[in-house]
Formats: structure tokens, C-alpha cells, sequence
């Protein structure tokens, strides 16, 4: 009897689960990011900058899971009918996406002028206490908050182009 080894054609739970949870605090936080300037001013700012920012919070040692969770979990293949050169192209890319959440993230957490309370329970205190650098961070959170739309946006184009393109075999890795 011959013992074969089988590829996963999807993610395992914890790949899936991983990938689920960073993605919807980062489109949260996105849009929570970008309606905070409109919220200025108002009695809600602080709650949601908060929100903000523990989720935020929340999301680095997720992603840092992700990521070295990715070293030790099955290899799930491309499907056949992906080039070489497009697979080398998905693979860089992927790895700048995940370099550039980890650039909002650690900018984001660089960037703050004062503590706060993680989900109003756990002091966070400000973990640079120099203002060009907290400026420095705030400049570089806002181009890598641009950056990681454009990733995001560049992302789920390619998963609709492929799942309108009936290759719904890439779409099933991480469903």
C-alpha cells in the first residue's frame, strides 16, 4: 500500500481564524481611523480613539501569531493553473502586506503623545515620551495607514477578480 502524502487545499482553523480576526480589526480600525477627525470635538472622540487603540493594541500580538504560526502550519499549494511568476508575485506581495500591518501597528502604538486604558481596565502607558518622535511615528502611521488601504483594496480586487473568474479554489484556502 502506498503511504502519499496530501497537500490542504484550505488553512488550517487557527491560519483562518488568525487571518479573520486581524482582518476585521484592521477594516475596523481603518474606518474608525479615518472618522475619528470627523469625530473631533465631539463627546464620542475619546471613546472610539480608545477603541482605536486598544484593538490596536490587540492586533500585534494576533498578528505576530499570524505570522510566525505561518513557519510551523502545512504548506497549502497555489492551484495549478497559477503561474510561477504570478505565485513568486502573490508571495512577495503578501509578504510586504504583512510588513506593512506590522508598520502601521508598531507606528501606531510609537505614535501616541499620552496612556491610555486597554478597554478602560489596563493602564497602557505612552511608550515614548519625546514629541519629534512621537510626531515622527504620527507621520509614518498615516503613510503606512494609506499604504495598508491600498494593500487591502489591492487584496480583495484580486480575490473578487479570482472568484468572478470561477477560480474559487484560491477563495476555499481561507474559507
Amino acid at each position: 500500500m502506498e503511504n502519499r502524502l496530501t497537500l490542504p487545499v484550505r488553512y488550517d482553523g487557527l491560519s483562518r481564524l488568525l487571518h479573520w480576526v486581524v482582518a476585521i480589526i484592521i477594516i475596523y480600525a481603518m474606518c474608525m481611523g479615518y472618522l475619528l477627525h470627523a469625530l473631533e470635538g465631539t463627546a464620542y472622540f475619546q471613546f472610539f480613539s480608545v477603541l482605536n487603540m486598544t484593538l490596536g493594541t490587540l492586533a500585534t500580538p494576533v498578528m505576530i501569531i499570524r505570522f510566525t504560526w505561518r513557519f510551523f502550519r502545512p504548506s497549502v499549494p497555489y492551484p495549478a493553473d497559477v503561474s510561477v511568476l504570478k505565485k513568486k508575485f502573490m508571495i512577495f506581495a503578501h509578504e510586504l502586506f504583512y510588513l506593512v500591518i506590522f508598520i502601521t501597528l508598531i507606528s501606531g502604538f510609537l505614535m501616541l503623545q499620552k496612556g491610555y486604558n486597554l478597554f478602560g481596565l489596563f493602564p497602557i502607558p505612552r511608550p515614548v515620551d519625546t514629541l519629534a518622535v512621537n510626531e515622527f511615528f504620527f507621520v509614518l502611521h498615516r503613510y503606512a495607514c494609506i499604504t495598508l488601504g491600498i494593500f487591502f483594496l489591492g487584496h480583495v480586487f484580486a480575490v473578487a477578480k479570482h472568484y468572478l473568474a470561477g477560480k474559487k479554489s484560491i477563495i476555499s484556502r481561507m474559507f
